[in-house]
C-alpha cells in the first residue's frame, strides 16, 4: 500500500503552526535564512518547497541567492550576518535558523562554513543541535504509521553522513537490527540480506537500484496480485531521487508501487514522499529554535 506522506507531513506542519502562533501575538516573527550558492535547478524546486512551507506555518524565510564563483569567506560572511535579529514596523524578526542549500559549487568545502549549532536547523554540522532532516522524517514516517522497530532488522542501502549513516543510528537506538550497505554492492550479495530485512529505506540516488527481480513476493491468483512471501520487507522507504528526461524517479522502480504489490509491504510514494517529511522537519525544527 501506499503511505500517505501528505498528511503525515502536514500533521507535523500543523505543531510547528501552533508553536509559532503563540509568538506571533507578541510581534515576534521567526526568519529562516536560506543560502543558495548557483543556480541547480533541483535545489531551486527544494527551495520553492521550503518556502512554501515556511509561509504556511508562519516563518519568514529569505533566500539569500549567490553567484557559482562565490568564495567561501564571502558565503560565510552571509552566514554570520544572518545572525542579527531587526525590528520592522513595530515587529521584531528573529533569526531562528540557517540553512546553506546542497549541492555547492565544487570549489566550496562545506566543512569550512560554520552555522552556528543552535541555528542548524538542517542538521548540516557534526555538532548540529539536530538530527539532519531527512533521517528525522523517516523515522517520524515510520512512527506515524504504527510500525514498530523493536526488534525488527532494517536494511539502508547508501552511507552519506547527511541521510545514510545518521538514520542507522537513529534506527540502532530504536532497539532495531541494522544492515548498512554501500549501493555499489555485488547484486547477489544484496538479494541475500533482502531476505532479512524487515524494513528496507534506500538512499543511494540510483534509479530502479531495487526492482521487483530483488524481492521475494509471491503470486496470488485468488486475490489476483502479489504477497508478502515472509522474505519480503514489510515495509519500503524510498529516499532517493533520480531524474530522467526532465522527470523524477526514485531508487525503487514504480512497478513495485503498482496495485498489484499492494498485499505485499507498504510503500512511499515517487513525488509527494520522503522529501514532504524532509520539509516538515525543518519547519518542526526551525520552530523550535524560534520558541525555546
Amino acid at each position: 500500500m501506499i503511505i500517505d506522506c501528505k498528511s503525515i507531513a502536514q500533521k507535523y506542519k500543523d505543531m510547528a503552526k501552533v508553536k509559532i502562533n503563540r509568538m506571533w501575538n507578541e510581534k515576534i516573527i521567526p526568519c529562516l535564512y536560506i543560502v543558495q550558492v548557483g543556480n541547480n535547478p533541483a535545489s531551486n524546486a527544494y527551495i520553492r518547497g521550503k518556502l512554501k512551507d515556511s509561509e504556511e506555518v508562519g516563518i519568514h524565510a529569505e533566500l539569500i541567492k549567490l553567484p557559482e564563483n562565490t568564495p567561501e569567506k564571502q558565503i560565510q560572511k552571509e552566514i554570520d550576518d544572518c545572525q542579527d535579529d531587526y525590528m520592522v514596523d513595530g515587529f521584531e524578526y528573529v533569526c531562528s535558523g540557517i540553512i546553506l542549500q546542497l549541492p555547492v559549487p565544487e570549489h566550496i568545502n562545506v566543512k569550512n562554513i560554520k552555522i552556528p549549532d543552535w541555528a542548524d536547523v538542517d542538521g548540516f554540522n557534526k555538532n548540529s543541535e539536530f538530527h539532519p532532516c531527512t533521517p528525522l522524517g523517516v523515522m517520524k514516517l515510520i512512527d506515524s504509521i504504527g510500525y514498530n522497530l523493536d526488534g525488527k532488522t532494517a536494511m539502508v542501502i547508501g552511507q552519506s553522513s547527511i541521510v545514510g549513516a545518521p538514520l542507522c543510528d537513529m534506527l540502532m537506538k530504536r532497539h532495531c537490527n541494522v544492515i548498512s550497505i554501500n549501493s555499489s554492492m555485488e547484486r547477489y550479495i544484496r538479494e541475500e540480506m533482502l531476505l532479512r530485512a524487515d524494513v528496507l529505506i534506500t538512499a543511494a540516488g540510483r534509479m530502479n537500484l531495487i526492482t521487483e527481480n530483488d524481492l521475494d513476493c509471491k503470486w496470488n491468483i485468488k486475490i489476483n496480485s502479489y504477497e508478502n512471501s515472509g522474505s519480503c520487507p514489510d515495509l519500503i522507504i524510498d529516499v532517493g531521487i533520480n531524474y530522467k528526461d526532465g522527470k523524477q524517479y526514485g531508487d525503487v522502480s514504480e512497478e513495485l508501487r503498482t496495485d498489484k504489490y499492494n498485499h505485499c509491504f507498504d510503500i512511499t510514494p515517487r513525488i509527494g514522499g520522503v522529501g514532504l517529511m524532509t520539509r516538515a522537519m525543518l519547519m518542526c525544527n526551525t520552530a523550535h529554535v524560534f520558541t525555546k
